[in-house]
């Protein structure tokens, strides 16, 4: 049901230009009460579909953006994982430094982040360094280009266990 105080569309004003009282041009006074001015949907035709244009390119690049920060923090934790790993695999007696390396692989294999990956495998007198460098690029989920020529790199340096 139509409120009765509008049924009388002629009294409603239309502003063209600001008053220079310094009143919303959007507010009309009629019996002293403070009303919102009814627009015609002729006047807003168009808009929400223009809205929508300007905006919506910025909404959705914000969220491919949220998209590959958060591959790019996941290949960066899933590194330094791998890299402990492989580490703790060399420190037990009788590991080596390739099982190390095929430790480290295998992890980042699993979690498709394994194209382009390089694992180092230092065997020290007491102590085992693996890291490992993971081409971003390569394993993104989204447009390669703006990785281009980046990479994670990871160490993990433990301590040899001994009988």
């Amino acid at each position: 049901m139509m409120n009765p105080q509008l049924q009388d569309k002629s009294q409603l004003l239309i502003p063209t230009a600001i008053p220079a009282s310094g009143q919303s041009p959007f507010i009309s006074r009629r019996r002293g009460r403070v009303q919102p001015k009814v627009r015609s949907d002729k006047q807003r035709r168009g808009v929400t579909t223009v809205e929508f244009a300007l905006v919506s390119p910025i909404i959705f690049m914000i969220f491919l953006a949220a998209i590959e920060l958060t591959r790019l923090n996941f290949l960066k934790h899933t590194a330094a994982n791998a890299a402990y790993e492989g580490a703790r695999t060399a420190i037990v007696p009788g590991g080596t430094p390739a099982e190390a390396q095929l430790e480290a692989q295998r992890i980042l294999t699993q979690v498709g982040a394994g194209n382009g990956v390089t694992v180092n495998v230092v065997d020290n007198a007491d102590r085992i360094v693996v890291t490992v460098n993971l081409p971003v690029d390569q394993n993104s989920w989204g447009v390669g280009r703006f990785t281009h020529g980046l990479t994670v790199s990871q160490s993990c340096a433990l301590t040899k266990e001994n009988l």
